[in-house]
């Protein structure tokens, strides 16, 4: 009886450290996909904006903006 009671205590500690981790882990999935949410967005955006103006000379950086997020969005 003694050694059930000790196999049943150290699966309830191994469970417990697992539920914990996989709690751990989805808080900092999430925080993580709120911090970067448009990370990669404004990257393309800024990316589009100094190619445009590279293309195009008559072009200054507002407009460039303007039509790179009309470009990116549609997408």
């Amino acid at each position: 009886m003694k050694d059930l009671n000790q196999d049943q205590k150290f699966n309830m500690k191994k469970n417990l450290t697992l539920y914990i981790f996989l709690i751990l882990a989805i808080i900092a999935l999430y925080i993580s996909t709120k911090t970067y949410k448009n990370f990669s967005l404004d990257k393309s955006i800024r990316a589009c904006v100094i190619s445009q103006l590279k293309k195009n000379n008559d072009m200054n950086s507002k407009q460039a903006e303007k039509f790179c997020l009309e470009q990116i969005k549609v997408k």
